[in-house]
């Protein structure tokens, strides 16, 4: 790892600390020479880092650049030395996934972008992946589950994001089923899932979850204007990106029954009318519940029914 990065790293462990030149010299077996070098780096990368008289050296609160180093530094031990890249700008974050995970087959990955250029939700939609003011994060893993069972891993993600935002920014977002975070009557946050299965066994062999959340986005296409919205609370992304992760892995060792709980006491659905498509037509009805695999229960004009897949047309 290079100087500037270890620098960096512990800067960011002790946010807003002073961290003298001669300490950082010291610890990293260096000059103070190579030290101002670094930091002077930091800053040309745009890293808010402040000079404090002869003091040294700490990140501003400012700071806000998503990085690797600021990342780990948030996430708990047994997860640090995790699969993990970020970039400024991607096409997709579930595409650069897919490509970090081919080189290390049955580890689970994650990767983080600023920005995504081809950002994509469900059905092929485009989502609205801005700079500086959203994070987009996609995170592999190896369910060993049936296809059927895979939507879960969908339910997995927006409680994890749930439990994120409450613990980072204090705003704990409600669920709309089946992938996406709301605030009020605005979406803040959508998750798209994709698997790739065994033919044979029908086991999905391989899983990418994407999360893009906006944080502090505000000027939205005219497309979504009225539909989105964001957290709008001045964060510290690599922090909320490090407990989206942590969550996420977190809730995979517990058992399904417990988060899905969760899920359902979060999703401010049930008991609202709301039309609804299966792809083949339309059905009106109030949602019930959600089900242990995830389902939709929804009572119509014919009767109870139960659906895996599909859209909330209007609610």
């Amino acid at each position: 790892m290079a100087l500037k990065n270890d620098i960096l790293s512990l800067m960011e462990s002790e946010h807003g600390e002073v961290l003298s030149g001669s300490m950082l010299a010291e610890r990293f077996g260096v000059s103070r020479n190579a030290v101002w070098k670094a930091v002077n780096a930091l800053k040309e990368e745009g890293h808010s880092v402040e000079t404090v008289g002869r003091k040294g050296y700490r990140l501003t609160d400012g700071s806000d650049i998503l990085s690797e180093e600021g990342i780990r530094s948030f996430l708990p031990e047994k997860l640090r030395s995790s699969r993990l890249a970020v970039a400024k700008e991607v096409g997709s974050t579930n595409d650069e996934a897919k490509k970090l995970s081919m080189d290390y087959p049955s580890e689970p990955a994650v990767f983080v972008a600023d920005s995504q250029l081809s950002g994509r939700g469900r059905f092929g939609r485009k989502f609205y992946s801005p700079a500086k003011t959203g994070l987009y994060l996609s995170i592999v893993f190896y369910p060993h589950e049936q296809l059927n069972r895979a939507v879960v891993y969908t339910a997995m993600a927006a409680v994890a994001a749930a439990r994120a935002a409450e613990k980072v920014c204090g705003i704990r977002p409600q669920i709309k089923w089946i992938n996406d975070l709301y605030i009020g009557e605005r979406k803040v946050a959508g998750i798209l899932t994709e698997a790739e299965t065994d033919f044979e066994t029908g086991e999905v062999r391989r899983m990418i979850v994407g999360i893009g959340v906006n944080i502090t986005t505000e000027d939205f296409p005219d497309s979504i204007r009225e539909k989105a919205a964001s957290l709008g609370v001045k964060v510290r992304r690599n922090q909320l990106a490090a407990e989206m992760i942590s969550e996420f892995f977190s809730i995979a060792e517990e058992k399904p029954d417990g988060f899905m709980d969760e899920y359902r006491s979060g999703c401010f659905l049930i008991g609202r009318e709301i039309l609804f498509s299966d792809g083949s037509r339309e059905y009106r009805g109030t949602v019930v519940s959600i089900g242990d695999a995830c389902e939709l229960v929804l009572d119509t004009p014919d009767g109870r029914q139960t659906f895996s897949h599909g859209e909330i047309l209007r609610f």
